[in-house]
Parts: structure tokens; C-alpha cells; sequence
């Protein structure tokens, strides 16, 4: 199977065997080997449940103001001290996609969750991907093609 000639295998290759730059990565994202999203895939799934917590304490906080607001005037220090829990939560979120994003993990939705590393598959740049409930990243996607169109990764 040749690259060169439009076939493809499913092979996991080194960062460097890509053939072109990957058009349609994040600004901030780059190359890791499939042993290296491997190696991360522990923190990102920790990183992931903060996350989903995160989000889970950010929607029951916009309720709390939602509730509030029906009673009590937008400058009410309770409605203050609510929105600047929010606003920390928000910038605790923040932080901790900078530091998974920092080493090549990006999330690609939470609920299910899913990750992704930018990495190469027979000289291409592709995404290999993982959803919770999997117990490895056994998949890759073309870029363009998105989460949902996910191949096997072929491995000897």
C-alpha cells in the first residue's frame, strides 16, 4: 500500500512521515506519535471528567443567577458573589483545556466524551480519536471528514 499512489493501509507513522502540513488543525495544535496520544490518553481522560464536572457546576450555577434574578436586582451581593463563582469555574475550565491542549489533547465534545490527537497515518495527517467507554485509541479520521467518520488504525 502506497501513500504516494491514493492507497491507504490504516498505518500509524511518526510525526515526521507526514507528507504535507495538516490543513484544518487547531492554530495551537501539532503532530504526536500514536504512542504518544497512547502515553496521554490516562490524563486526558482525568483532564476530561474535570471537565464534564466543570461543566456540570457552571449549568447549575447559570440556573442559581436564572433563579435569582426573579428576586433580587443584578447588583444584589448574592448575585454578585454567584457570578464571580461562575466566572472561576469558567477560568478553572479554561486552564485545564490550555494544559490538555499544551501537550496535544483536544476535546472533541463531552457528552459522549471524546478526544483527539493530531498525528500520521500513511503520510497524512489525520486525527486519531477516542470516546469514552473505549479502552485504547484504536481509531483515526481524515480531518475534513470529522469524529463520526472514524477507520481502524492497522498495526503489526
Amino acid at each position: 500500500m502506497n501513500a504516494d499512489e491514493g492507497t491507504y493501509a490504516g498505518r500509524p507513522m511518526p510525526p515526521t512521515a507526514a507528507s504535507r502540513a495538516g490543513e484544518g488543525m487547531p492554530r495551537n495544535a501539532f503532530l504526536v506519535s500514536i504512542d504518544e496520544a497512547r502515553d496521554l490518553l490516562g490524563k486526558g481522560q482525568r483532564s476530561l471528567a474535570v471537565l464534564q464536572a466543570l461543566h456540570d457546576d457552571v449549568n447549575a450555577l447559570a440556573e442559581e443567577i436564572e433563579h435569582l434574578l426573579d428576586g433580587l436586582p443584578p447588583e444584589h451581593p448574592t448575585v454578585k458573589e454567584v457570578a464571580d463563582l461562575t466566572a472561576g469555574t469558567i477560568t478553572e475550565w479554561q486552564e485545564v483545556v490550555s494544559e490538555m491542549e499544551s501537550h496535544g489533547t483536544h476535546v472533541v465534545s463531552l457528552d459522549p466524551g471524546r478526544l483527539q490527537w493530531f498525528g500520521v497515518v500513511d503520510a497524512r495527517v489525520v486525527a486519531f480519536g477516542w470516546e469514552e467507554g473505549e479502552d485504547d485509541i484504536e481509531w483515526y479520521h481524515e480531518i475534513s471528514e470529522g469524529f463520526l467518520q472514524r477507520k481502524p488504525l492497522i498495526e503489526a
